[in-house]
Order: structure tokens, then C-alpha cells, then sequence
């Protein structure tokens, strides 16, 4: 699938990018410190797993600061939406995470 090998390149570009290059390049107001600080959290993740994760919208058992447990509910919406308009992630079939469109 598309979407997973994007993934596992977006893992491997995370984890080599440093964090204040990755700041620059993914922190706006809408992708803040705290998203940043949470993906680089779930990067440390074996790739599969942060694949997998990313599929599902899941998160591991970890502790989530104030402002990690504040963004956590729409964290890979916003991440995707983020990673797609920086050419990070190219545009496909949305993940399981991403809330489909409501019908008219």
C-alpha cells in the first residue's frame, strides 16, 4: 500500500532530521511544539510499528503531557494534513485515522 510506504519514508526522514531542522520545517500554527514533540515521541517506535500506528490513529501506553493529551484526539489528522502540504506524504487513500468526509 501507498500509504505504508510513505509512512516507513517518513519514518526514516524523521528519525535522521535533526529536531531543530524538523522545527523549521513542520511548526506552524497549526502543526505546534507540542505535535512535534509528540510525533518525535512515536518516531522512536520500530518502523512498523509507527506505521501501524499512524493506520489506526492509535497511540502506544505512554505518559502524554498536558498539551500532548490537549492535541492527542486530532494529532494524526493534523499530522497527515501537515506532512502532505510540506510533500512529506503524498496525497492517496486516507488512512483508517483521517475521518471521512460526511455525505450530503
Amino acid at each position: 500500500m501507498a500509504f505504508q510506504d510513505d509512512m516507513k519514508e517518513v519514518h526514516g526522514f524523521l528519525q535522521h532530521t535533526t529536531q531543530g531542522n524538523l522545527k523549521k520545517m513542520l511548526v506552524d500554527g497549526r502543526f505546534t511544539d507540542a505535535h512535534l514533540n509528540l510525533l518525535l515521541k512515536l518516531v522512536r517506535s520500530p518502523q512498523q510499528q509507527f506505521v501501524e500506528m499512524a493506520e489506526r490513529g492509535e497511540f502506544p501506553k505512554m505518559k502524554f503531557s498536558n498539551s500532548e493529551a490537549a492535541i492527542k484526539e486530532k494529532f494524526w489528522k493534523d499530522c497527515f494534513d501537515t506532512l502532505m502540504s510540506r510533500g512529506l506524504l503524498s496525497a492517496g487513500p486516507a488512512p483508517v485515522a483521517a475521518p471521512a468526509a460526511k455525505a450530503a
